[in-house]
């Protein structure tokens, strides 16, 4: 019985220390998605204030498609990363069942209406792109919702970091695009980029679910070891 009290508290003092690092983290990471929003919407998406731009003759075309696909995708940026807040979930439940069903509601939205301006008005080797992208997110969206409707909330949110990652590929491509010796190389960089991103961001956000299992901390194993190998010992 001593052995298993002294196992749960250093256990506890393991995961105390991660959970502080952890969220650490998530807001260093949050704080960088937030400062790239900025820069995109300053850098990209200001010519929307000025009818007169010069952007609006590439747009013109898909004008009315523009409303539902730029509102949509600013709502599923912003309650996305509202998805990841723990004291929202523990604090206001209703709050984030709500913002997570605007999300999913979001994404079945925009990802089609992204392939429709695509057939409208991208180059024919841009389309594939966007169809893959577009339909990744729905799919990883869906899996997400279902993972919660039966309980699962581990698998929830693995599933969910999967679609959010999938909608920073957005900010990421223009970010990347912004740099002069990216830009200059035109369509040809476009295209680098676009799939570049879509391969790099989900290998990265797997790495990042996995990470603990990958490599697992050296506190935490030396607690196992310390209990034979078990947390909870009979």
């Amino acid at each position: 019985m001593d052995n298993l009290q002294a196992t749960r508290v250093s256990v506890s003092e393991v995961v105390q220390p991660r959970s502080n690092q952890r969220s650490t983290s998530k807001y260093v990471l949050f704080a960088l998605f937030g400062f790239m929003t900025l820069f995109v919407l300053w850098n990209n998406e200001r010519f929307f204030l000025n009818p007169q731009a010069s952007e609006w003759a590439h747009y013109n075309p898909i004008r009315w498609q523009l409303l539902p696909h730029g509102l949509g995708g600013t709502l599923a940026l912003a309650l996305g990363a509202l998805q990841f807040s723990t004291s929202l979930r523990r604090r206001y439940l209703h709050i984030h069942r709500l913002s997570g069903k605007l999300y999913i509601a979001s994404a079945f939205i925009v990802a089609p209406v992204a392939i429709w301006m695509a057939f409208i008005n991208s180059p024919w080797f841009l389309i594939p792109f966007t169809i893959i992208q577009a339909s990744t997110w729905m799919l990883f969206t869906l899996f997400a919702y279902l993972c919660i409707r039966r309980g699962d909330i581990r698998s929830h949110r693995q599933w969910m970091m999967r679609s959010y990652a999938v909608v920073l590929i957005f900010l990421e491509g223009r970010v990347l695009m912004a740099i002069p010796a990216l830009g200059r190389r035109g369509m040809d960089a476009i295209v680098l980029v676009n799939w570049g991103c879509l391969a790099v961001t989900l290998v990265v956000v797997e790495c990042i679910i996995r990470w603990r299992e990958i490599v697992p901390s050296a506190q935490t194993n030396k607690s196992l070891d310390a209990s034979g190998g078990s947390v909870f010992l009979n």
